[in-house]
């Protein structure tokens, strides 16, 4: 099979960052990454990438690569994995806080103030394995990129005895139902709210380890 998968690399950030531009394209999410993205904007999310890269050390950033196509990067996430409990200023990285930028951004502001809401909920200072981020190429879709990718961190959760958080979107849900995690809060983004149509859901999960 041509997918490995492996530990990204510094280098890597330019093209995580353009897999999470396609795969924040559309839905509520891609409220946190208005598009076209600025050069200036592009560059501050890579910079933002790099230095939780080499600073925060509860992350691990992984990438799924295809051997077929001379190791093009087509899949990435990014693990948090804390066995020990931590202080509220530790938890700080993983809690999203509108700033500057979502100035007047609406949607953007209601989802980040649900992400803060529903890691401080679930997880808050507990040990916990947290997927933050899963991204797949729209081009490399269904063909077992992401469960490379969740399998990695579940395995780690398992060894350590740690329960499993994320927030899923409709898409990405049944992956995670297939890998055992279970829907603990659903909420409802309204369209409408915001000038746009229709509603939007987005589902937080738990996995436990295996025993």
């Amino acid at each position: 099979m041509p997918l490995e998968l492996h530990l990204m690399e510094e280098p890597d950030f330019p093209d995580f960052v353009r897999i999470q531009l396609a795969a924040f394209s559309t839905g509520i999410i891609s409220a946190l990454m208005p598009q076209p993205l600025s050069p200036e904007r592009r560059q501050k999310t890579i910079d933002k990438h790099v230095t939780s890269f080499r600073e925060e050390k509860d992350v691990t950033y992984l990438k799924v690569i295809d051997t077929d196509l001379g190791g093009k990067l087509i899949a990435a996430a990014k693990w948090r994995i804390n066995e020990k409990e931590r202080t509220e200023e530790e938890i700080q990285p993983m809690l999203p806080v509108p700033g500057k930028d979502e100035e007047d951004n609406l949607v953007a502001q209601d989802f980040m103030r649900y992400l803060h809401r529903m890691r401080s909920t679930y997880m808050g200072t507990k040990p916990f394995s947290f997927l933050h981020i899963l991204i797949t190429d729209p081009e490399h879709q269904k063909r077992g990129a992401g469960r490379m990718l969740l399998r990695w961190g579940a395995q780690k959760a398992d060894k350590a005895q740690l329960p499993s958080f994320l927030e899923a979107s409709d898409a990405g849900r049944p992956l995670y139902e297939s890998e055992g995690f279970k829907p603990v809060h659903e909420e409802i983004f309204d369209g409408s709210k915001y000038g746009l149509e229709g509603t939007e859901r987005n589902t937080a999960m738990i996995r436990d380890p295996a025993r």
